[in-house]
C-alpha cells in the first residue's frame, strides 16, 4: 500500500500467476495458492509431460536395443539357412554318387551275367551241331570213362564256391559245378527234358530227368558255404552304405526322405534279391523248385550237353 500524491492511499494486488485471481495481501495470495485448482493443473502437466518425456526416452532405448537385437537375430538366421543349404546340396551329391556307384555295379552284374549266358548259350549250341559221336568217343564211352560223384566229391570243392558265383545266381552256380564238383562227371543227354545221366556212389549210372536229384545234392553240400557267402555279401554292401551316408548328419523332412526312398530303391531292391537267393538255395537243397531251380538247371545242361546216340 502506498499514498499516492493526492493523498489517497492505494493498495498492493498480488495476481495469481495460475488462475489471474486478484488478491490484496500476499498472505492470501499464499493461501490461495494452496489450493488453486489451476495450480494443481499446471503441476500435474508438468508432472506428466516428465513422466511421458521419460517413457519416450525408454521406449527409444528399447525400441533401438531390439531393433540391434533383431538384425543379430536375422543375421544368424541367414547363416544357418545357408549352412542347411550347403548341407542340403552336399547330401544331394552323396545321393547322387550313391544312384551312380550302384548303377555300375548292376551294370556289371548284368554285363557279366550275359557274357556267362552267351558262352554257355554256345558252347551248347556249337554240341548239338555236333554229331553223335566224337572220335568214336561216344556219348556212352563218356559216361562208363565218368568217375562216380559221392559226397564226399562234393564237399571237397564247396571251398571254391566264391563271391562271383553267388553274385551271378543261375549262372554263377553252373558255372561253379561245371567247373568244380560236376566238371567231366556229368552228361545231358536230352537237353529239351534236361535229362543228364552220371555215376552215383557205387558206380551205378542214373538217368536223372530235369536233374532233380543232382541238383539237390550239389546245393545240399554248399547250402552253408553259400549261407556264409551271402552274408559276408550283404554285411559287404551295408558297410558301403554306411560309408556313403556318414556325412549325412543333418534332419530330413518328409518331402527329403520321399526323394531319399525313391533314388535308393534300386539298391534295396538289389539286397531283396540277394536275400531271395539265399532262400531259394535252401529251397533246392530240400528238394524243392524255386525259379532258381530252372535257370540254374537249363545253363547246367547247356554246359554239359552231348547228343546221345
Amino acid at each position: 500500500m502506498y499514498e499516492s500524491s493526492s493523498g489517497v492511499e492505494i493498495k498492493f494486488l498480488f495476481k495469481c500467476k495460475f488462475c489471474c485471481k486478484i488478491l490484496s495481501q500476499q498472505i492470501d495470495l499464499d493461501r490461495h495458492q494452496l489450493k488453486c485448482y489451476s495450480k494443481k493443473e499446471s503441476d500435474n502437466t508438468n508432472k506428466y509431460e516428465l513422466i511421458i518425456n521419460e517413457l519416450q526416452t525408454t521406449i527409444a532405448s528399447h525400441k533401438k536395443e531390439i531393433e540391434k537385437k533383431l538384425s543379430i537375430k536375422d543375421r544368424i538366421i541367414k547363416k544357418i539357412r545357408l549352412e542347411c543349404e550347403k548341407k542340403l546340396s552336399e547330401q544331394k551329391l552323396i545321393i547322387d554318387e550313391q544312384k551312380i556307384i550302384i548303377k555300375e555295379f548292376q551294370d556289371d552284374q548284368r554285363k557279366q551275367n550275359r557274357d556267362l549266358t552267351d558262352r554257355i548259350q554256345s558252347m551248347a549250341e556249337k554240341a548239338i551241331a555236333k554229331p553223335s559221336t566224337l572220335n568214336q568217343n561216344t556219348t556212352t564211352q563218356i559216361i562208363n570213362n565218368m568217375m562216380p560223384i559221392t559226397d564226399a566229391h562234393l564237399q571237397e570243392h564247396i571251398q571254391n564256391l566264391n563271391h562271383l558265383h553267388v553274385q551271378n545266381g543261375a549262372s554263377g552256380y553252373a558255372k561253379y559245378a561245371l567247373e568244380y564238383p560236376l566238371k567231366d562227371m556229368i552228361v545231358c543227354t536230352d537237353f529239351q527234358r534236361r535229362n543228364c545221366k552220371y555215376k552215383d556212389e557205387n558206380g551205378n549210372v542214373i538217368s536223372d530227368p530235369e536233374m532233380t536229384k543232382i541238383t539237390k545234392r550239389l546245393f545240399s553240400a554248399i547250402k552253408e558255404r553259400n549261407d556264409e557267402l551271402i552274408s559276408e555279401y550283404s554285411a559287404e554292401l551295408q558297410a558301403k552304405w554306411k560309408a556313403l551316408n556318414a556325412s549325412s548328419n543333418i534332419d530330413m523332412n518328409e518331402e527329403e526322405i520321399v526323394d531319399f526312398s525313391a533314388k535308393t530303391n534300386d539298391a534295396l531292391e538289389f539286397v531283396m534279391n540277394v536275400l531271395s537267393q539265399k532262400r531259394q538255395v535252401n529251397e533246392m537243397a530240400d528238394g524243392m523248385r524255386p525259379e532258381l531251380f530252372y535257370g540254374f538247371v537249363r545253363e547246367l545242361a547247356a554246359g554239359c550237353y552231348r547228343a546221345d546216340k
